[in-house]
């Protein structure tokens, strides 16, 4: 590990990510702001990663490669690279995205601006696995900017279930220790920034990319709640695998935390709202019924399956969108 400490830490957690993580990477060390360390932290894969980053670690001391013994789940090894970090601001990378050259000086300079930021954060542009462009599915965040932390508390927790990527953004590492990082339950990084929207507002940089690769690896692909509890917390566990009880758990237990800045009450009550939505109470019943009886639950899925008409929603037909040109030539453009 280098000996020079930076302002800035990026934080790479992997686990068997041979196909895409030197690319990876090398959108990183190609970065206009070059004071930063980037810590790979290694969930013990069992293909070629080891191999490659050491191999781009001997050729660039800005890079710290750090393996687990065991695969500790990704809620870990998120928080490891926090735990490992040193730096003013912290960026977690996954290993599979790419970033545009400007993303984290852009970012960097937004929060050396505005004391008040936690959080800054470019647009997402979805790829596919050969680096395509792909038309947009879903949202994308704007930004978070009440004065009132219970404001901006309300406007995250309303884009719950179509906001995610800003957890890749740059973050005020003052504003993260506030937090209770990954716990070990799918969905938990949107708690996460819940937690962070109370610490602060966010920003959101327009000319700064994230270019998110969807494939068929990736954990948002992954349908079985039981094998997403073991790829977030390294182990089958029933109660892990209800994600909406335990996010509804975790916030509640979030409003009590931040008292300082927000009624707890009045987080209570954007809590309770959210929680007592028609479709939100469905998802509450189907997970308590799951772990009672998954026999049941498979019944009650299939029969919402079958009722369900017209076409999938854009975020399940991705692998029908047409591709655009590769995002390495519109990077390149870009400089």
């Amino acid at each position: 590990m280098s000996s020079v400490k930076s302002r800035v830490v990026l934080a790479m957690p992997v686990y068997n990510g041979d196909k895409y993580v030197r690319e990876a990477i090398t959108s990183i060390l190609e970065q206009d702001h070059a004071d930063f360390r980037l810590i790979v932290t290694d969930n013990a894969s069992t293909d070629g990663t080891e191999d490659i980053v050491r191999t781009l670690a001997a050729e660039d001391d800005r890079i710290t490669y750090v393996r687990n013994r065991v695969n500790l789940g990704a809620s870990r090894n998120y928080n490891l690279g926090y735990e490992l970090s040193d730096g003013e601001y912290l960026k977690w990378c996954a290993h599979d995205d790419l970033l545009s050259p400007n993303y984290v000086g852009d970012c960097v300079a937004a929060l050396d601006a505005d004391p008040d930021l936690s959080l800054a954060f470019g647009k997402t542009v979805s790829i596919d696995p050969n680096g395509r462009r792909l038309p947009p599915a879903g949202w994308d965040t704007p930004d978070i900017d009440a004065g009132d932390a219970a404001a901006r508390f309300k406007q995250v927790v309303g884009l719950f279930g179509r906001m995610c990527f800003p957890i890749f953004g740059v973050m005020r590492r003052s504003a993260l220790a506030r937090t209770d990082l990954h716990p070990s339950y799918y969905g938990s990084d949107q708690a996460l920034l819940a937690e962070l929207a109370l610490r602060g507002r966010w920003r959101r940089i327009e000319d700064a990319v994230l270019w998110n690769r969807d494939h068929e690896q990736r954990s948002l692909n992954i349908d079985d709640k039981l094998e997403r509890a073991v790829w977030q917390g390294g182990a089958k566990n029933r109660l892990a695998a209800a994600e909406h009880w335990q996010l509804l758990r975790h916030l509640l237990q979030i409003c009590r935390q931040h008292a300082d800045v927000a009624s707890p009450a009045s987080l209570r009550r954007v809590v309770l709202r959210r929680a007592f939505e028609p479709r939100q109470l469905g998802r509450y019943v189907l997970e308590a019924t799951s772990l009672a009886s998954p026999r049941t639950a498979r019944a009650m899925r299939n029969l919402v399956t079958r009722g369900h008409k017209g076409p999938l929603p854009a975020a399940e037909t991705t692998a029908k969108r047409p591709a655009a040109p590769v995002v390495k030539e519109t990077m390149e453009t870009a400089r």
